[in-house]
């Protein structure tokens, strides 16, 4: 809940020039609809006790759009702003309260940028890397290569592990909850590529609820192989795994996709392909630029490994 009593309800501005030096404050943007309040703090900070992050909410150290809350089951939406007040500095602030695992470190990880402004930057993510580190998640991610290369930044969406493609990430706060609303509001164009098991003939459209929302997922087949499909993918919705499970629903499940995907078939493929994960791309990202109000188009190739396997399919045919 918000305590919105005068002396706790003070925009962040003013509490940020009341504080000193022995404070650690850090700014966190919401990327995911109608998430509590601890599970988002838990994402951002996986190294941390659950316990602790739920103590810093009932002392009145976490702040949304400026107003302190105090119960972890508060409601976030996309794009509000979540501030963390705790004494000490990040590395302390770990080394008191973060759980025997790797601390959030620099690590010098190779990365494709693939776009770049004075606002946002954006990235050809590869399959396999995760974009925060988490509690089944090693502290090879996006986040751990970032830190120590760019001063601060915030991720405005995300992509799961074995999804590769194109990532965006805000250099700024004002870029970052302007993007973070166009995501909200489906007002950025997102296109994938995917390689699914059975064959898609003709361009569909797939609209079956997902937990209860609608969600809309547009599959267009761009070549066809021996007992799969390569397919264009459009969604405008952003449900969880939607892509995925809206191929599984359809019986052309994503190749390689272990949870939604057929076992069999993706031990095959696997052997006579090598293909590590599941086979889905994010291969374009379209939008308007939250600062110079321009359309701003970014495109992402698909790696060598998953091209390597569309040129022996082809091969096969």
């Amino acid at each position: 809940m918000y305590d919105n009593s005068d002396r706790n309800s003070q925009k962040y501005e003013g509490a940020q020039k009341s504080m000193t030096e022995e404070f650690y404050f850090t700014k966190i943007f919401s990327d995911r609809e109608n998430e509590r309040i601890d599970k988002l703090l838990r994402r951002r900070y996986p190294l941390i006790r659950l316990s602790v992050l739920q103590s810093f909410i009932r002392s009145g150290k976490v702040f949304v759009d400026g107003k302190r809350v105090k119960d972890g089951a508060f409601r976030i939406q996309i794009g509000q702003e979540v501030l963390l007040k705790v004494a000490g500095n990040e590395e302390e602030i770990m080394r008191r309260y973060g759980r025997s695992a790797p601390e959030h470190i620099p690590l010098d990880i190779e990365l494709d940028v693939i776009y770049e402004d004075k606002e946002i930057i954006a990235f050809n993510k590869p399959a396999g890397l995760s974009v925060q580190p988490g509690t089944n998640v090693s502290n090879k991610s996006l986040y751990n290569a970032l830190l120590g290369r760019m001063e601060e930044f915030f991720f405005v969406h995300r992509l799961d592990k074995y999804t590769s493609g194109v990532i965006i990430v805000s250099k700024t706060h004002e870029s970052a909850k302007k993007l973070s609303e166009l995501f909200s509001s489906h007002d950025i164009e997102k296109k994938y590529i995917t390689l699914v098991k059975g064959l898609v003939k003709d361009k569909l459209d797939i609209k079956t609820p997902l937990d209860g929302k609608n969600a809309f997922t547009r599959v267009e087949p761009l070549e066809f192989y021996s007992g799969c499909t390569l397919l264009s993918v459009q969604i405008f919705t952003g449900r969880k795994h939607q892509i995925r499970r809206h191929l599984a629903m359809n019986g052309t499940p994503v190749i390689g996709d272990e949870i939604y995907g057929d076992s069999d078939a993706n031990e095959q493929f696997k052997k006579a392909y090598d293909l590590n994960g599941y086979f889905l791309h994010c291969s374009e990202v379209s939008f308007i630029h939250p600062v110079k109000h321009l359309e701003v188009k970014i495109k992402a190739p698909l790696d060598v490994e998953r091209q390597k396997i569309i040129k022996k399919l082809r091969k096969e045919g």
